[in-house]
């Protein structure tokens, strides 16, 4: 027997404080879902479907996106006025596939998607840009909607699986809302769930930010349920029965785990407000993954699990990007040297006297610095970063974002992280 745990979640609106929301918004979701197909040269967005959800967890004070993080941007337009009302930096699967031989070679792919935001009182435009070779924006994509459509479909399914307020430190629209959903736990295993959450809680919340920043952060647990236990490993022709299909070997890389199961995956975190998902996979094997404003997902069982929880909650919640240089991966020029990288920890130098975090960086730091034990602990421009060993640079000899060990964010990445929670709480 299953027991459900229903929890009403209540997001006060001040409506002097957040009178611009209140014009345009309610306090619900709307989801749009998309089918994303194309090679690396070129792409085609068609409508899936339109979904009202009960809870919208983000910021009402902040509607408008000035990040610059992500290699897609939404944005939002009162379709009366043509004003813009919303914006979101996001990356996506279909973004990083691009850069593949598979995607390079012609092949056609479809990945699906959803852009989520607050639920609009009237008729509006949504319009997808994505970045060019240049990092400039360029349109890909519109569609109107219409709240009043009959086709939305309204409410959530996956009712029946029970959720957990693991730490609960205020209204949802004044924090950052985590929710934490498994896969491959059977039914005989949430105990096991629990646990593992429980304790990967513990090590992002000893980790600074993080730490310092606690009380900033909701989190709760859905106790999804899988048919097996463990998660694909196609290499081995282990193929698993699990509610979202989390799979090593994504784009061919061994230690990449993600999903290709978005509408399962949002079908379920719908249940609460959320701001950021992470799927913990039930495995011994090392792997994870992080996307931006999409997901993070990670092992549980492996030595080096606690690292990859935080190192990847760095990708999906701040946009960092990773530091190492010698691993290897899928991608073709993820990051052209000839162009400044929109990541806050990555740089390629193009200009020495005007460098990204130049603020935090001591007059008579060299730069380049000189990547030896004299600079350790200064911030500086250290060659190698972004999966190249020339030509990209970081801001730390070493970093959680560089080294596969229990290393603290530099003072670069947790500015960023810093910056994000602020987003989401101020």
């Amino acid at each position: 027997m299953i027991t459900v745990l229903i929890i009403l979640f209540s997001i006060p609106l001040h409506s002097a404080e957040h009178s611009e929301f209140n014009r345009y918004f309610t306090t619900k979701t709307l989801r749009i879902d998309l089918f994303h197909t194309g090679t690396a040269d070129d792409e085609v967005f068609s409508l899936d479907e339109l979904i009202e959800e009960p809870y919208w967890a983000g910021n009402p004070g902040n509607l408008i996106d000035t990040l610059n993080l992500g290699g897609y941007l939404f944005r939002v337009f009162d379709l009366k006025t043509n004003t813009l009302i919303f914006s979101r930096g996001y990356c996506t699967l279909f973004g990083e596939w691009a850069t593949t031989d598979e995607a390079i070679e012609g092949f056609t792919k479809t990945f699906h998607e959803s852009l989520v935001m607050p639920f609009p009182k009237g008729p509006v435009q949504i319009r997808i840009d994505r970045r060019d070779r240049w990092n400039i924006f360029r349109n890909v994509f519109d569609l109107i909607v219409d709240p009043s459509d009959y086709h939305i479909r309204r409410g959530t399914r996956y009712r029946h699986f029970r959720v957990r307020e693991l730490q609960n430190n205020g209204s949802p629209d004044g924090k950052v809302d985590v929710v934490i959903i498994g896969d491959g736990y059977k039914r005989n295993e949430m105990d096991k769930l629990r646990k593992d959450v429980k304790r990967f809680l513990e090590i992002l919340f000893d980790t600074e930010p993080f730490k310092s920043r606690r009380k900033d952060f909701n989190v709760r647990l859905i106790e999804t349920i899988s048919e097996d236990s463990r998660v694909d490993e196609p290499r081995k022709g282990l193929y698993r029965s699990t509610i979202f299909d989390l799979s090593f070997n994504t784009f061919d890389l061994e230690r990449y785990m993600l999903t290709f199961s978005n509408k399962a995956m949002r079908d379920v975190a719908g249940n609460v407000p959320y701001d950021q998902i992470i799927i913990l996979a039930n495995t011994e094997r090392y792997g994870g993954g992080g996307i931006f404003n999409l997901y993070a997902t990670c092992c549980s069982d492996n030595e080096y699990d606690g690292y990859v929880f935080v190192h990847e909650l760095g990708h999906s919640f701040a946009g960092l990007g990773d530091e190492y240089y010698s691993s290897a991966v899928a991608y073709n020029e993820m990051y052209p040297q000839d162009v400044e990288p929109w990541e806050p920890n990555i740089t390629a130098l193009l200009d020495t006297t005007n460098v990204k975090w130049g603020d935090l960086i001591e007059e008579g730091t060299p730069i380049p610095t000189p990547d030896d034990s004299t600079y350790a602990g200064v911030v500086g421009c250290f060659e190698g970063a972004g999966y190249s060993a020339e030509g990209l640079y970081r801001p730390y000899r070493d970093c959680r974002m560089f080294s596969k060990a229990m290393v603290d964010f530099c003072p670069v990445c947790r500015r960023a992280i810093e910056r994000m929670i602020d987003f989401h709480t101020r």
